[in-house]
This record gives structure tokens, C-alpha cells and sequence, in this order.
């Protein structure tokens, strides 16, 4: 289920690319900005109207809920040891799709919004393999996929370092990337889960913050970096994000 949630969510994420280029082409970047806030609009309404409403448990405040999650995080490894995995995952997805336009947008590609928008097509695909992290979470071989899919990640670089000049590695870079990426973040919300029904809401709610920590690091650091050293140096950072979650993979019992 887990896998299913998140393959929908990272394909509204990569498809939203390639939508936002096509209409920054045909109109400008305000229209999409504009269309995403009625796209939100919308959605704020149809949950309002469907959300099932659980009611208020008697003794139990919001403001002690939120406090109750640095308990949390200090008690539970496991939820951290995750939650830096997701940090580092999400570090490596930035570092290629903030600095993406800026490498098609200049030579040796010169892509247009559209082109450049249609490269989220690519990653799509590789977002499709969350139902299959999934099942391997379902078949107990969490540890071998979050080894494989650490291993994706930093194999992905080398393969996007070469994208500087070559369309076919980058797409394969690209594929890759997202495999490792995305079947890194499903095995990592099902292993969270499965910490307490009771704490559920507040140990994904830990995760998710943490993890998008890790991608705004990810996305304002490979955009100082491309503007100072250019593509070799944003791949090397991804690289080093890589190696990072292989090493933590490593200390695993």
C-alpha cells in the first residue's frame, strides 16, 4: 500500500514537470504558478468533503502530540536511522532535478521549456518501481533493497556525469536515479510503520520533516555548487550523498 501511495505521489511530482514546461512555453511561468494554487484550491475542497473525520480523543492535546515527537525521536533508532536515509535519498533526487534545466538549457543541449519538461516523462518510469520496493518490504528483504537501492544512487551519478555530454546516459542516469531514490523512501516508510499503530501519524510526520530537510539541503547546495563548478561538481556531490548512504547501510546489524 505503501508503494502504491508513493508511486502516485512521485509521479504527480515528475509529471508536474513536464505539464509546468509546456505551459511556461505556450504562456509563462506565472500561468503555472497560477494553475498550481487552483489545482490546490480544488484539492482543499474535494478532501474537506470526503476526509472521514476521526473525532477528538478525550485527554489528548495536539500541542502534547507535537511535543510527544521529540520523545520519539530520541527513543526509536530505527525511526532515525530511516529518517537519514530518507534525508540522504532525497538530498540525491534535488541535486539532479534542481540542476537538470540548467544543464539542458545550455550547450551542448539548448532545450526549450517543453523538451526539458518532457525529461520528467523519463523519471516517471523509474518511479513505477515503488509497488515493486514494496513487495520486497512484504517478502522481508528490506536490508538487501536498501543496500541495492543506496548502490542505485550512487551508480546513478556516474552515469549523469556522462549525461553532460551524452543523451542516452543521462536518461539512464535519470532511470536509475529514481529507482534508487523512490525504493529507498518505500522501504523506509514501511519499516516506520511497523514501529506502533498508536505513534504511526507522528513517526511519519518525524520522517517526512526530515527527509524534506534533506531535499531543500540537497537543492540549494547543488545550485551554489553548478553555479561555481559547473555539472562534473553537482554530480560529484551526488555522488558523495551515495557513498554516505552506502556507509550508513553498512553500520546496519
Amino acid at each position: 500500500m505503501v508503494g502504491i501511495v508513493t508511486s502516485g505521489l512521485l509521479l504527480g511530482i515528475l509529471l508536474a514537470r513536464t505539464v509546468a514546461g509546456i505551459v511556461a512555453d505556450l504562456s509563462s511561468w506565472r500561468v503555472v504558478y497560477l494553475g498550481a494554487a487552483g489545482i490546490t484550491l480544488i484539492l482543499a475542497l474535494v478532501l474537506y468533503r470526503n476526509l472521514p473525520s476521526e473525532g477528538h480523543r478525550p485527554g489528548v492535546r495536539y500541542h502534547d502530540l507535537l511535543v510527544s515527537m521529540a520523545h520519539l525521536a530520541r527513543t526509536e533508532p530505527v525511526l532515525r536511522r530511516r529518517a537519514a536515509y530518507g534525508a540522504l535519498g532525497f538530498a540525491a533526487f534535488s541535486v539532479f532535478w534542481t540542476t537538470a534545466a540548467f544543464l539542458l538549457s545550455r550547450s551542448p543541449y539548448h532545450y526549450s521549456q517543453t523538451v526539458i519538461g518532457l525529461f520528467g516523462l523519463v523519471g516517471a518510469a523509474g518511479a513505477l518501481c515503488a509497488i515493486w520496493a514494496g513487495r520486497l518490504s512484504d517478502s522481508g528483504l528490506t536490508r538487501v533493497g536498501t543496500g541495492g537501492f543506496a548502490a542505485a544512487i550512487l551508480a546513478s551519478f556516474g552515469l549523469l556525469e556522462l549525461g553532460g555530454h551524452s543523451l542516452a546516459a543521462l536518461i539512464a542516469g535519470i532511470v536509475i536515479l529514481d529507482v534508487g531514490v523512490q525504493g529507498l523512501h518505500v522501504l523506509n516508510q514501511s519499516t516506520i510503520f511497523s514501529l506502533g499503530e498508536e505513534t504511526r501519524s507522528r513517526i511519519n510526520g518525524i520522517y517526512i520533516t526530515v527527509y524534506f530537510l534533506g531535499g531543500a539541503a540537497g537543492s540549494a547546495a547543488s545550485a551554489w555548487l553548478y553555479d561555481m563548478a559547473g555539472w562534473s561538481a553537482v554530480c560529484t556531490l551526488g555522488a558523495c550523498i551515495g557513498v554516505a548512504a552506502l556507509l550508513l547501510w553498512l553500520t546496519e546489524q
